[in-house]
């Protein structure tokens, strides 16, 4: 039942959360007088940018699909009317013969009923109610002013000279500016200055100090500066990684300014107090010099995880819990981050690991519901053997373990607060410092043997690394040292050593290793491995091997039966 269990579950989870429109039956009527044809048309945008357009139907196994970019009616149209005719095509009739397509058709109906899709697809993804839009950025000049450090220990700029912007290209996911690069010539060198550290925007305080961040040249240059024969004027030329001589001064970096180079101008919003943009790539040129910015749709605000446990599938009595639902909502907090190279010399390996630094940047709200099935829902008492101070056992004990309070441990909910967060883009890695602060409710058979619940704290803080080959597949690992205690005090809890009941400690460590495959615009797949000991006692633990998917709870599907 387990095993049915868990593959419904799969299924269900890979392919319900994606937006799906219901052909209308006048429609499907020019193609067939089949009535057991009922088409679904689901949408989504893939990682790369291309709208997914699947045409099903429960007649046929099989699903037909297309990809458009951009998504204009005309292939659309055309599409569609494809994927319509082969569903027809490949089913049979009564007699076990193909269907054949309508030679009769009301093309009026055709392009009314498949233009009125065409528009809630359109309408879904473009419209300002379902994407608010939080922000416009300009391309600010064309040509803006080039600097350099007087002095490795300067924090002061020197101007050189202007410098010729020909484009700009940033990412923005989460609260920040990820990556910039801008594209720009010096007498006829192309030159690219981009950013050593994420650059937040989620705020007002953060666009307000977009001047404090400078943007660096790929490489070191020689800036010299020669007489023009005959002219009592300087000629001023770039030369890529040089050595200095009398007429020209070493650069080890050239810099600009980022708010000289782009104008960040923030949309008025009663609901934008985080006014962070979707995850974005946005180009500026003399071609387009502005591009607006969209908050998440309001159906992506909440996203949950479904896990099952693959411990607990392949052992009918493991007390994992074999679904676990978990949401979690992030807020930015302080998306500010500072350099680490000019950092003291007892932060010395920080600032030569990392490039940027921030404090207490978001928070997440956490809600985990465990133990949904009835099987191993309540912790039953377990009796061990008592000693007295000389090692002599003296008799028996029924007690309650806290790393069982916390495997059998129904739901949590409460914050997790980024302490630190420390970022290296090149090496692309990540390393986070949390804290929080966990309310627990574990059920448990009481001396009676009547199920009843009580109620636990837990207090963890974590180091976290997060290592980022791509967006879309990330790997990472945590050790998390909880302090975890009951709140009920009419229950014995004790821990067990050599198979006898000790003192009980309150400390317990978590080692969680990670991966996250991103593949749609739909959800996210999790494969994560978490080892759970008490501190002082590893041999007491339990460990969770779990499959995961995303959704999002608040997506509407659209789906309705044709009449």
């Amino acid at each position: 039942m387990k095993k049915l269990f868990t593959t419904l579950l799969l299924i269900i989870t890979t392919t319900l959360f994606s937006q799906k429109y219901t052909l209308d039956a006048d429609l499907i009527d020019q193609f067939t007088d089949d009535d057991r044809v009922d088409i679904i048309v689901s949408a989504s945008i893939d990682s790369d940018g291309f709208n997914v357009i699947e045409v099903s139907c429960e007649c046929i196994p099989e699903e037909k699909s297309f990809r458009l970019r951009p998504l204009s009616f005309p292939n659309f149209k055309i599409k569609i009317i494809e994927k319509i005719k082969e569903i027809v095509t490949s089913m049979k009739d009564g007699y076990g013969s193909a269907l054949t397509v309508k030679s009769s058709q009301d093309q009026n109906i055709i392009d009314n009923r498949i233009a009125q899709i065409f528009a809630r697809i359109v309408t879904y993804y473009n419209t300002e109610e379902e994407r608010p839009q939080v922000a416009t950025i300009f391309l600010r000049n064309s040509k803006v002013p080039l600097y350099h450090k007087p002095s490795k220990f300067s924090s002061n700029l020197a101007p050189i000279d202007s410098i010729n912007i020909d484009a700009v290209e940033m990412s923005f996911y989460g609260g920040f500016i990820e990556k910039i690069q801008v594209k720009a010539d010096f007498d006829e060198k192309k030159i690219a200055f981009n950013n050593l550290y994420s650059i937040g925007i989620s705020s007002d305080a953060n666009i307000r100090e977009l001047g404090r961040y400078r943007l660096y040249s790929d490489g070191w240059y020689t800036f010299r500066i020669a007489k023009k024969q005959n002219k009592n004027k300087e000629k001023r030329t770039l030369e890529y990684d040089s050595r200095s001589n009398k007429d020209s001064i070493v650069k080890k970096d050239l810099i600009i300014k980022l708010d000289e180079v782009i104008r960040y101008v923030k949309k008025v919003d009663i609901n934008a107090n985080d006014i962070s943009p979707v995850p974005q790539v946005v180009y500026l040129d003399d071609n387009q010099d502005k591009s607006k910015l969209y908050r998440e749709e309001s159906s992506k605000l909440f996203e949950a995880v479904a896990f099952t446990d693959l411990i607990g599938l392949f052992d009918e009595e493991n007390p994992n819990g074999l679904v676990q639902i978990e949401v979690n909502k992030r807020f930015n907090l302080n998306t500010k981050r500072s350099g680490t190279k000019n950092w003291y010399n007892w932060l010395f390996p920080i600032s030569k690991a990392f490039d940027g630094i921030g404090f207490f940047q978001n928070l997440d709200g956490f809600f985990q519901y465990s133990k949904i099935e009835e099987n191993n829902k309540f912790l039953s008492l377990e009796t061990v053997n008592t000693k007295d101070d000389s090692g002599i056992i003296t008799g028996t004990e029924n007690i309650y373990t806290p790393i069982s309070l916390m495997q059998y441990r129904s739901y949590a909910f409460g914050g997790i607060l980024n302490i630190s967060t420390l970022e290296n883009q090149n090496a692309k890695f990540n390393m986070y410092i949390n804290a929080g602060l966990l309310f627990g409710r574990t059920g448990i058979l009481d001396t009676n043997a009547e199920e009843t619940f009580v109620n636990n704290l837990e207090v963890p803080i974590e180091v976290t690394g997060h290592i980022l080959p791509e967006k879309r597949v990330s790997f990472s690992f945590t050790d998390r040292l909880s302090w975890f205690d009951n709140l009920n005090e009419d229950i014995n809890i004790k821990s067990v050593k050599n198979g006898s009941a000790v003192s009980y400690s309150r400390w317990l460590n978590s080692f969680n290793i990670d991966l996250n495959v991103n593949v749609s615009s739909t959800g996210k797949l999790f494969l994560r491995y978490k080892l759970i000991h008490e501190l002082d006692n590893i041999s007491n633990n339990f460990s969770q091997l779990q499959f995961g998917y995303s959704f999002y709870i608040l997506k509407n599907n659209g789906v309705r039966k044709k009449q």
